[in-house]
């Protein structure tokens, strides 16, 4: 997935995203999915409604693709957000999940918190449109980080940075933490 960050809309945003799998029984946890993400033109959306203060400019949680076939092409990612989760139809589908936890923070050298990271749990099975999510045979193979201004409202969502990977089977009894990172720097 070179190619997200030789695309990536400023090199001065980038990020990453990391899933954990975790054993709820005996708290360990296995990293399945590490590798940077690609922002967005809606990124620049998302920034500028931040930066102006607009209600609900902020990052409100994650969509999650998944397909239900055991083999598939997943939809092309690009920066244009072509391919929209919103057109998704059986064997594909998504999940729209909140944050689940309040974003922090990382600092390098010679900034404050340049770092944001923004961490969901799957918690809901609940597809937002396409097929149904089910625990042993949907896999994963794509997140998007996204702004919600209405967040009853899904047709208002705005997506931010969005990535796919190498499918991840959903197993229900781990849980699923999607963390991640986007590091602003100055060119």
């Amino acid at each position: 997935m070179g190619s997200l960050e030789k695309n990536n809309l400023n090199k001065s945003i980038s990020g990453f995203v990391k899933i954990w799998k975790s054993c709820p029984v005996t708290g360990e946890s296995e990293l399945v999915v590490d590798q940077p993400n690609l922002v967005l033109y809606g990124g620049a959306t998302v920034m500028a409604n931040a930066l102006a203060g607009v209600p609900n400019a902020g990052i409100w949680g994650m969509y999650i693709g998944y397909n239900n076939s055991s083999s598939f092409t997943p939809p092309t990612i690009d920066v244009a957000y072509s391919q929209p989760f919103a057109g998704f139809t059986a064997p594909f589908g998504y999940l729209r999940e909140p944050l689940t936890f309040t974003p922090t923070y990382l600092s390098d050298p010679n900034y404050k918190n340049n770092t944001v990271l923004f961490s969901t749990m799957i918690t809901s099975s609940s597809a937002a449109a396409g097929a149904q999510f089910l625990g042993g045979s949907s896999n994963i193979y794509e997140v998007a980080l996204v702004s919600a201004p209405n967040p009853t409202n899904l047709a208002t969502d705005i997506v931010f940075s969005r990535t796919s990977f190498n499918k991840v089977n959903y197993d229900s009894t781990f849980n699923f933490t999607v963390t991640w990172g986007i590091k602003f720097l100055v060119n």
